[in-house]
């Protein structure tokens, strides 16, 4: 699935900033490689300090900074089984941006790709090897 799909599905169902948006991408990945053993989108994720950013979602929704992403639709796009994505951002959304920044930026797939600044890429691979054990 394409990461712009899941984000439009996430930003008409619920309120929620860019930065955080981002973040919270981050953990669906890692809850659909962990149950069902596979990514939930194509796109790849990039160390930054602000924790993680998939390009094309964030310079699709940078125009609105760090407010909250408006509702610019009446329907909520079908993105199929729904449940895993609904699951994690209601859990994300108990916690603040800032909050979910700093666990991401504890965990080894983003420290072994921000320090590694040619290639600043979370691999699925390491997330899956991190969120297994």
């Amino acid at each position: 699935m394409d990461a712009r799909k899941v984000a439009e599905y996430i930003t008409q169902k619920y309120y929620i900033t860019n930065p955080k948006l981002q973040n919270v991408l981050y953990f669906i990945q890692a809850k659909y490689l962990l149950e069902l053993n596979k990514p939930c989108f194509e796109q790849t994720m990039e160390a930054r300090s602000t924790g993680i950013i998939v390009e094309d979602v964030f310079n699709e929704y940078k125009l609105y900074e760090g407010g909250l992403i408006p509702h610019d639709s009446d329907s909520i796009p079908d993105i199929g089984d729904s449940s895993l994505i609904d699951e994690v951002v209601k859990q994300c959304n108990k916690k603040s941006f800032a909050q979910l920044r700093d666990i991401i930026t504890r965990q080894t797939p983003w420290k072994e790709a921000y320090n590694n600044g040619y290639q600043p890429e979370i691999t699925l691979d390491s997330m899956k090897e991190y969120f297994q054990d």
